[in-house]
């Protein structure tokens, strides 16, 4: 029978899967890029980290999106570590399928405070696109929910504070140039579950993310975290469209996830992490692709 904190997590899954309106996750990489792990009275990080990642979510028009992640954290001093995240994605719907390695986001962790109860770290980081985002399926061009990179190399900047069971995070991403994305909507086309955002040549404006989580211990090793992730993109993307540059409207303003995840500690200092996520605010117009009406994720994590 379930009882207690068992039923309140429960609870909280369905009221987040109730939530999602079919808008975006929208992040780009600024959110997960890296980020410092502290557990409460941990005085020393482990030395390496070595994650594995399975994430499944449904996109623009339902689409399937499957993501695969390695990610290897190596503590090199007392408090500097370096993150190199590699996914591996397949993408299916409705205009066909693509696969093939996402964007390699590789940063630098400073710890500048640590203390039983408390850490204050700085990141800065690149992503490193994969592909020009040029991906096509029968001769037709894709648009960006079906691309595996968004095509640009960006830099990202942030900081986190960390007390007790409270967890701050600021951070900020820039894109350099526009993609080679070719996809516009086919004047022939009627069918409205095929038209989707066009996105040739995409110059995406900057974002800033803000993520409040906090933590609750549980019982046998156990832990939830829960809280909210906001990236505001500031300035508003734009496309070429008969050899014209297109400012699009709505591609600015605020995204707003809600998310939850369930931790267990196992045997061999491994730890796993579920995760499920939703939006509940989002921009009007998504030419990024990064839409997202949900996203579950599996996470296996061992230290040495």
């Amino acid at each position: 029978m379930l009882k207690g904190k068992n039923v309140i997590v429960i609870l909280i899954l369905v009221f987040i899967s109730r939530l999602a309106p079919g808008q975006g996750c929208s992040d780009a990489g600024a959110c997960s890029i890296g980020s410092l792990d502290h557990q409460e009275g941990e005085k020393e990080a482990p030395k390496i980290k070595l994650s594995f990642e399975q994430s499944l979510g449904s996109g623009e028009k339902f689409i399937f999106i499957s993501q695969s992640s390695l990610t290897l954290e190596h503590r090199i001093f007392k408090n500097t570590s370096y993150i190199v995240r590699v996914p591996f994605i397949f993408i299916s719907g409705n205009l066909g399928n693509s696969t093939g390695i996402g964007d390699v986001m590789i940063s630098v962790v400073q710890q500048v405070l640590q203390t039983d109860q408390s850490q204050l770290g700085f990141l800065a980081g690149t992503k490193l696109r994969s592909n020009n985002s040029d991906f096509s399926f029968g001769g037709n061009p894709l648009p960006m929910a079906y691309q595996t990179s968004l095509g640009t190399y960006d830099i990202i900047g942030g900081v986190q504070y960390i007390w007790k069971t409270w967890n701050f995070y600021l951070a900020y991403q820039h894109p350099f140039g526009s993609n080679r994305n070719q996809y516009l909507n086919s004047p022939n086309e009627t069918d409205p579950n095929k038209l989707y955002y066009e996105s040739a040549y995409l110059n995406r404006g900057d974002d800033i993310a803000f993520r409040l989580q906090k933590n609750f211990k549980l019982k046998k090793e156990q832990a939830l975290q829960t809280g909210f992730l906001s990236i505001y993109r500031i300035q508003k993307s734009q496309i070429i469209k008969n050899d014209q540059k297109v400012i699009l409207d709505g591609t600015s303003g605020l995204t707003l996830n809600l998310y939850l995840t369930y931790i267990k500690k196992l045997k061999g200092n491994a730890v796993l992490y579920l995760t499920a996520a939703a939006p509940v605010i989002d921009r009007t117009y998504r030419a990024d692709g990064l839409t997202r009406n949900f996203v579950i994720s599996l996470r296996f994590t061992q230290m040495w």
